[in-house]
This record gives structure tokens, C-alpha cells and sequence, in this order.
């Protein structure tokens, strides 16, 4: 009876080792080469983007294992020698080319016995990253046999069913895939008005020029603060969604309200107001801060001469104190600088280290995470598009073609020459809108930061550049890829003009909220237009970070 258990457990050891030596030897090899660029020199970083996108494509634990190489190939033969040195059984390799907004990717492989397979493809650059995927997933096919069904490292069960239907290999916006939203709202055929995903208040007779949630008076919940063309206004959210007044103030007659954002000057755990206005006939900036303890508004600091707002600074990303210059010709004075307190009155401080064209109002750092090692910065430029700088020398990598932002509140500005005077009787003036806020976040504590940004969308806009009251919007949440800004995931639209976005629990019942201030369309008039807010709970228990969402309506147009 020992000799034929004896038996049974070598025969069983024996086809273990088989079985774990076949799977062993079924599992393939490829390297990917460094990709040719021939593009200007801010596209360089595309030679290992591309690459990673592909390895992170095709890469299938146990059986195709896909590595980077570090020997650039212009032909079959380089690829060749470079495959030999490597071990593997393919080596990938390519080019791209970007003239203008189009970009043209060509992916080769050839394998061992010296067999090729290519192919070449065109899209606009945004949508590059796009591209690469379908392409990488044909080559998966095509010279590995992989099938789209299989599960990858990160995939949904659900996005593995789906295989087969026509872009079954990206998570789209479907009912049921509640798994991969933060919010039903966030599906593109939304939720019902009443199921709790979106929470809104009552309409407020006037129009909002800014918006800000933070606990105010210290007492641990969060307030909301109004800003209109010349009010300032501090409400509560109660349990019945409708707004309660706490307190208002007159910020200036004579100026123009023109930003607004909470920042903990003083330590206490009770955020004070920075409110920038600007006086309408010649924009000079004068900025307030107020504070809001026993639940009064109460004058801070007052007229300060220069355009002031906040933002979160490396290395520590905590609020600070900012700010800028008025020049006469171009508004803004060079230079970015951190605020300081001395005598009480607040002075420009320490510089910057911004690229050009940077304000205190349209730059936001995003930090670190698992996948980008390094800080990035994003701008918002004066046509409302999104520019991403990355290192200390701020070397710019993407702009994006979609237009973000949309913000109605606006300063006119004469543009001329230093020492020729403005003929305003002939001159027709720019427009600098104010920029909405740009919200770097982890959430979730994924360990990965996505940009949230208001997304204006009109017909009109596309032809009059001052209109400014967009019948709808979206909020987007994008992420760096890579190689450019992709979609994370988004709001359904949104009817009413965004008037600005927050992140915060506004309603103090400890879920986190993407808080959104309307406007509404001026069709009874612009003096009639109204405002409120509306909030998306984010069931952060409910994400994958690791899923995409639908790409396919996403920097298609470029107005």
C-alpha cells in the first residue's frame, strides 16, 4: 500500500512539473524599441510614451511578456539585431510623425524567424493615445493570437464580457456599469432626478460670479459663499437642500467683483475669503479678504493693490497667498508672487517659477502619484485652453484643442502700445475672463491626481467669441497619460451656464461632493438671470480606478 501511495504522489509531482513547465514554455516574449519622433522638440517624450502604451496593452502575465528595450530601429535588420540581443521572440518598433494637429503612428514587429507585420495610422494628436491602443490591439491579435475576451491586470469583469461588441475593449458609459462611476450622474444616460445622485437648491435671484465651500466660522461644518457682481453672501445647506442665509455684505459699489477663493490665513480652522475686484474704467485691482467667526462677515484686510487669489504650492501643496501687478498695457504685470504680512498690509513677496503668461488665476500644480513621478503644472490660456508644463525649467508637453473654463465674469482692457495711448473711441477692447477653478484631487486615495474642469459647451460660443452664456456644460475629470490628457470620467451635461466648481462636503453628511454653481440662460433678459447650485455625491467605494472611461466624444472638436 506505501509503495503505491509512494507512486501516486511521484507520478502526481511529475505532471505538475510537466503541466507548470508547459504553461512556462507557452508563454511568449517582446521587446519594445524606442519610437522614432519627427516632430518638434516638445514632443520628444512620445519616443517612451508610445512605447509604454503599447507594453501596457499587450502585456499578459503568464502569457506574452512584454518588456522595453533601450536600442532605437530605423529597419527590419536593426530590429533584428536588437531582438537577438534581447532574448525575446518580437521586437516592436516605429515612428511618429506630427505636423501640426495630426499625428501619424507606424508600429512594426518581426519575430524570430524574421517574418514583419506593420501598420500605419492618422488621427489628430489629441487623440493619440487612442490610436496606439487600437493599434497595439490589432498587433494582439494579428501576431500573438491574444484574444480581446481575456481579462487584463486592472479589467472589470464586466469590461471582459462585453468583449466582441464594437469598442468592446473600452469602458463606456453604459447603464449597469455602476461599479466604475463615482456617481450615476456620471453615466451619460444619467439617473433618475430623485434617487439621491444629484442634489440641488433653490433658484437665487441674481447671477453668481464665483462660488467657494469651506467651514467659514470654525464650527466644523462647511458653509457656501455667493459671490455676485458686487455681494458677498454666506450660506448653510440643510437637510431639505434649501439655501439658508447667514450673513451678506457689499464687497465695493464702485468695483467689479472678479474672483474668489478660502484660504486659512490665520490657523484657526475657520477660512477667510479672498475676494479680487477690479475697478471697470481703468481694471485696477483691488482685492479684500473677510472673515467669517460668530457667523459675521467681517473686513480682514482691505484694498489690497494687486490681483490676488491662491494657490497650492509644491513641495508642500498647502494653500498660499498670491499675487500680481496691474500693467496698463498688458494687465497683468510680469511675475507671480507669494504674498507676505508686514505692519498689516500685505506686499508681493517671493517669485514664482511660472512659465509666461502665467496669472494668479489660471495655474494649478498636479502632484506627484504612482504612475507620473514628477510634478506637473497646467495653465489655462487666454483662448481657454489647457497647456501642461512638466520639471523645473516648466518644459511645456500638451496643449490640449478643447476649449475649458467658459466663465462669464470678465474685465475689458485696451491693448497699445507703451507711451501711445489707447484711442477707445476706435480701439475695440480684449476680454480677460476670469478662469475657473482647476482642482487637482485624489480621489479616492487611489495614489493618482486628476484635473476637474468645467467643459463649456455652445454653438454660439464656436462663432461669437464674447458670448458667455452657455446653455450647458460638463465637469471632466482628466488625467495625464503620457502622451496627452485623457478622460477619466465626466459629468452628464449639465443645463445652465457653470458659473464655478468645488470639491467638498457641502452638505455635511460626509460624503465628499462635486459642488457645481448655475447660472441660468438669459432668456427673460441678462438682468433676470437667477442661480443655484446642484451637487453629485461621489460613492468613492463604488470606482476602478484602473478603467477608462469612454473616449469617443472627447477632443473631437476643437472649439
Amino acid at each position: 500500500m506505501k509503495i503505491v501511495v509512494r507512486t501516486l504522489f511521484v507520478v502526481c509531482g511529475i505532471c505538475a512539473l510537466a503541466i507548470a513547465g508547459a504553461g512556462h514554455a507557452l508563454a511568449k516574449g517582446a521587446v519594445v524599441l524606442p519610437f522614432t519622433v519627427n516632430a518638434p522638440q516638445n514632443y520628444d517624450y512620445l519616443s517612451k510614451a508610445v512605447p509604454a502604451t503599447i507594453q501596457g496593452k499587450l502585456n499578459r502575465p503568464g502569457v506574452l511578456d512584454v518588456r522595453s528595450g533601450q536600442t532605437k530601429a530605423a529597419t527590419a535588420k536593426d530590429a533584428g539585431k536588437a531582438l537577438r540581443s534581447s532574448g525575446a521572440d518580437t521586437a516592436i518598433w516605429g515612428s511618429v510623425s506630427v505636423m501640426g494637429n495630426e499625428a501619424t503612428v507606424e508600429i512594426n514587429s518581426v519575430d524570430k524567424s524574421g517574418k514583419t507585420w506593420t501598420r500605419t495610422a492618422q488621427s489628430p494628436v489629441s487623440e493619440l493615445t487612442g490610436t496606439v491602443q487600437k493599434l497595439s490591439a490589432q498587433m494582439g491579435q494579428e501576431v500573438f493570437g491574444l484574444s480581446q475576451s481575456m481579462r487584463t491586470p486592472g479589467s472589470t469583469a464586466a469590461s471582459a464580457s462585453r468583449a466582441g461588441v464594437p469598442g468592446g475593449d473600452i469602458i463606456t458609459n453604459e447603464t449597469g456599469q455602476q461599479q466604475v462611476y463615482l456617481n450615476p450622474q456620471f453615466r451619460y444616460q444619467g439617473a433618475g432626478a430623485n434617487d439621491g445622485s444629484r442634489l440641488r437648491t433653490q433658484r437665487l435671484k441674481y447671477a453668481m460670479t464665483d462660488m467657494a465651500v469651506g467651514d467659514f466660522n470654525g464650527d466644523g461644518k462647511n458653509e457656501v459663499a455667493i459671490l455676485d457682481d458686487h455681494n458677498l453672501r454666506i450660506y448653510s445647506w440643510p437637510v431639505n437642500g434649501q439655501l439658508k442665509l447667514l450673513d451678506e455684505t457689499v464687497i465695493s459699489r464702485s468695483n467689479n467683483n472678479f474672483s474668489m477663493r478660502p484660504i486659512d490665513l490665520d490657523r484657526d480652522r475657520a477660512m477667510e475669503l479672498v475676494v479680487a475686484t477690479y475697478e471697470e474704467d481703468s481694471n485696477r485691482p483691488y482685492a479684500y479678504i473677510y472673515s467669517f467667526k460668530g457667523n459675521r462677515l467681517k473686513l480682514f484686510a482691505e484694498r489690497i493693490p494687486y490681483f490676488v487669489s491662491v494657490m497650492r504650492v509644491p513641495p508642500t501643496y498647502s494653500p498660499v497667498l498670491v499675487g500680481q501687478g496691474w500693467d496698463s498695457v498688458k494687465l497683468f504685470a510680469p511675475g507671480v508672487r507669494t504674498m507676505t504680512k508686514a505692519g498689516g498690509k500685505y506686499a508681493l513677496g517671493t517669485r514664482l517659477d511660472l512659465p509666461s503668461g502665467a496669472t494668479v488665476f489660471n495655474c494649478a500644480w498636479i502632484p506627484p502619484s504612482r504612475s507620473n513621478k514628477s510634478e506637473l503644472l497646467v495653465m489655462l490660456t487666454d483662448d481657454e485652453r489647457l497647456k501642461l508644463f512638466q520639471g523645473h525649467g516648466n518644459t511645456l508637453i500638451h496643449t490640449t484643442m478643447e476649449r475649458f473654463s467658459g466663465s462669464s465674469s470678465g474685465m475689458d482692457h485696451y491693448k497699445g502700445m507703451p507711451g501711445l495711448g489707447v484711442d477707445k473711441n476706435y480701439q475695440l477692447p480684449s476680454k480677460y475672463y476670469a478662469p475657473m477653478r482647476l482642482i487637482a484631487a485624489d480621489i479616492g486615495n487611489t495614489g493618482e491626481y486628476t484635473l476637474l474642469v468645467n467643459k463649456p459647451i455652445s454653438t454660439a460660443a464656436q462663432i461669437f467669441d464674447r458670448y458667455r452664456y452657455f446653455p450647458q456644460g460638463e465637469v471632466h475629470a482628466l488625467y495625464w497619460d503620457g502622451v496627452g490628457l485623457g478622460l477619466k470620467w465626466k459629468t452628464r451635461r449639465i443645463r445652465g451656464s457653470v458659473a464655478q466648481i468645488d470639491l467638498a462636503d457641502v452638505n455635511n453628511d460626509g460624503v465628499l461632493d462635486l459642488v457645481v454653481g448655475l447660472n441660468t440662460s438669459p432668456d427673460l433678459g441678462v438682468g433676470s438671470r437667477q442661480c443655484m447650485i446642484t451637487a453629485y455625491p461621489l460613492d468613492v467605494s463604488a470606482t476602478n480606478p484602473d478603467v477608462p472611461a469612454d473616449l469617443s466624444d472627447f477632443e473631437v472638436n476643437p472649439n
